[in-house]
Order: C-alpha cells, then structure tokens, then sequence
C-alpha cells in the first residue's frame, strides 16, 4: 500500500458500519503488544466542546515539558490531524506502516468470523496508541468517538476523566433523551478515577454524579465546585479566570463558551497534578496562549471576515449564533452544508437567524442533506440560494459580500473540511 491506499482502506472499514463493544479493540491492542499501557492518560468525553477541552489540556502539558500524545477525530483536512505527538501530525510512513500493520491482524482476525470484523474506529484507535508508544509519549489525552462507555478508546486506564457539555447527538446509537446520552458518556467514569464535568442540565448531573457514587469516583462540577468567570470574549480570543489555578488566563479561541472549556481542561489538569504529574504554574498561561483548535469559529480572513465553524448540533449552532451575535455589528452572509443524521431544522433556524444571506451547500458525501434541503430548511429564516460544492458555494458568497461583512461557513466538519482545503488551493 501507499498512503493513500492506507487511507481509502481505512474509510472502506468505516463504510462497513459501527459497531460498539471493547472486546475486538482489547483483542488488536494485545496482538500489538497492548501499547495503552505504555503511557498515562486523560479522558475527554462530552458532545459539545471535548475536542477545544483536549486541545487545551495537551498544550498545557507539552508546555509543562510533557512529551505528549493527542487523539481526536474527526479531522478536518488529513487523516493524519486525528494522531499528534508533541503538537506534529504522524508522519505519512508511520501511519502507512501502522496501517499495514493493522491491517495484516484485521485479516487474521476476520478470518474467525464476522463478529471479530474491525471497525475504522478500532483501527485508528489502535494506531493512535502504537504510535505513541513507539515515540515514546508520557502523557496521551484521548478524546471519545462517540458516547463513552463502549467506545473504543474506553480501554484505556486513566489519571482522570473529563465530561463536557452533553446535548442531543447520534440519537440512534446512544439514546433519544439527555438522561440516556448522559448515561453512555457516563461508562467513562472507572473506580476510584477522579471526574470533572460542567455544570448542565440537572437530568445529566444526576446520571453523573450516580455513576461516580457508584464506583467511588470522585466527582467535582466546575461551575459549582469550582468558580470560574469569563473576563472578555471577542473575535481575538478569551480571557478568564480561573479559580483552579487563581489566575486569569487567555486562550486565543473564540466564544465565551471556551472559556467554561478552558475551566473544565484546567481542572482537569488540576486531578492529574494530585496523582503526581507536575505542572509548573507558568506552563497554564504559556501553553493556553499557543492552543489551536481550527474550525471552532476560527477567523481564516479579514475585508470580508470569514469564519469558520464546525458545530453540527442545534444546541451547538445556538450557541454559536448567539456569541456573533454578541461580537458583530451586522447579520453575516451563511454559507451551510448539513449531515443527513443531524438536527438540520434546529440548525438552520439557528444559523438563519443571524444571516442576511443564505448560501445551501453539501459537502461531498453521501451523508449530507442536498443542497435543496437544506435550502428549504433556511428559506423561513432568511434569503436562501441553493449552490452545489463547498467551494463554488463560497464563491456564491463573496461575490454577495463587501470588504466590511462577516462571511460564515459552518454546518459540518465536512463542510468546513472542505472549504479549508478550497482556501489552500486559493492561496498556493
């Protein structure tokens, strides 16, 4: 194989399907020599902000002199985005022999029945934790696919785990109500393992702090155990205070929600500390201030303002729309691409209500919602053109907009996947 036959191998395991349960992912980890074990962990789960939460923490602990090791997912642009040491992508050689490698034991172990079939996510997982393995990691934060408690990555033995904002999402797999989606990223709570979330939604709360109680676990809540206050929040950033670490810090990502982000990663790094990983006090503010985390209202260009924004929930796209809201002095121009298993009713009527012009596009999968549908979604909320490609969608856009408008692309990580691609190939 080559690296890009590594890669379509990879997303044809993906086509196959999903499928939850730890037994297959244990059973490659061992046939690799159980490489989870080589290193210490933070666990990141939630629905909305979990990936900014695991940025966040892996910066601080590279700043602390950690060699650390970042697992997210989805990625952006290329695969390699997902599995990060020391802040680098691994490199194309490594992951094709890691792919080869994997894939050699998928055959061995599809061979005795279908149920031994790996998933994509299994697979990934398996390399992210090879990998940093093999370069030596000490400290890995590792962020949940989906859910929790079946998840691959739940295989791991943690310092700590941290749970964000929960919200509706994947409601086929996890469950049609806060409670039961609270439930499954709750089996990432373990024995005697400290947790840290945000204060939310009562119903989720209580599943948490149930599951805590449960396997003597202890639980803090940041927002009630723990204070925390937002001091600014504009399109340069945010500041906040941080009672954890008793100093005000800034994080140059966007939106007064990453401030209770950057509280709930700080005390997560807090539970670390007291099992005896050391943070020196200036690795908070250093290494807060290098973060980056695209796609999560990202400012790419200015005369026109583009910003880029990867939430694909109706709770997350309110959220969104009401901090332009906040920082904009005029409705912006939308450019909005929807997967097909997502609220697009909930997320254009968020993302319509802030648009004095709407560009309905779909990112290049089978998942999305076409271009007409999601046009009809946004019609009752502001003008709406249907324009098939991102990219030709952009175009649309700007050439309704002056140097002064705010241009914002957002719907999917698809969507803005694929619009970071078409302004790389704009700037070559």
């Amino acid at each position: 194989m080559d690296y890009d036959s590594a890669v379509r191998w990879l997303f044809a395991q993906e086509a196959r399907g999903i499928k939850f349960g730890l037994a297959n992912t244990n059973e490659l980890l061992s046939r690799l020599g159980d490489p989870h074990h080589s290193f210490r962990s933070l666990h990141v789960a939630g629905t909305n902000g979990k990936g900014s939460v695991s940025a966040m923490a892996e910066a601080v602990l590279r700043e602390a002199g950690y060699r650390t090791g970042l697992y997210t997912s989805p990625h952006l642009v290329d695969f390699r985005e997902r599995i990060r040491v020391d802040g680098e992508c691994i490199g194309e050689r490594e992951m094709l022999r890691l792919a080869e490698e994997v894939r050699e034991i998928a055959e061995d172990m599809r061979a005795l029945g279908d149920e031994k079939r790996l998933t994509f996510f299994e697979l990934t997982t398996a390399m992210a934790f090879a990998h940093f393995a093999d370069s030596g990691v000490e400290q890995a934060v590792v962020e949940v696919g989906m859910g929790g408690r079946l998840d691959s990555t739940n295989v791991i033995a943690p310092d700590c785990v941290a749970i964000s904002k929960i919200a509706m999402e994947h409601t086929a797999f996890l469950g049609n109500t806060l409670a039961a989606i609270a439930s499954e990223k709750a089996g990432t709570i373990k024995p005697s393992v400290p947790v840290v979330t945000l204060d939310q939604a009562p119903e989720v709360l209580e599943v948490f702090r149930a599951r805590a109680s449960a396997v003597s676990a202890p639980l803090r809540v940041v927002g009630q155990d723990v204070r925390y206050e937002v001091l600014s929040s504009t399109l340069d950033g945010t500041e906040v205070y941080l009672e954890e670490i008793d100093r005000a810090v800034t994080v140059p990502l966007v939106g007064r929600y990453q401030g209770e982000n950057c509280a709930l990663a700080c005390s997560a790094l807090a539970e670390l500390m007291k099992r005896g990983v050391y943070i020196p006090d200036e690795a908070f503010p250093r290494g807060l201030a290098a973060v980056r985390w695209p796609g999560r209202l990202e400012v790419v260009a200015h005369s026109p303002r583009i910003v880029l924004d990867v939430s694909h929930t109706a709770e997350g796209a309110r959220t969104v729309a009401a901090e332009l809201r906040r920082m904009l002095d005029r409705k912006a121009v939308l450019v909005l691409g929807v997967l097909n298993d997502k609220d697009l009713g909930g997320i254009a009527e968020a993302f319509g209500s802030i648009a004095c012009l709407a560009v309905a596009t779909a990112p290049e999968t089978s998942r999305a919602y076409s271009s007409r549908d999601v046009c009809k979604a946004l019609s009752p909320y502001c003008p709406a053109h249907a324009v098939d490609g991102v990219g030709n969608a952009i175009e649309h856009a700007l050439a309704a907009t002056s140097e002064d408008d705010t241009v914002l692309i957002a719907g999917s990580l698809y969507t803005v996947g694929e619009a970071k691609r078409w302004f790389d190939e704009k700037t070559c």
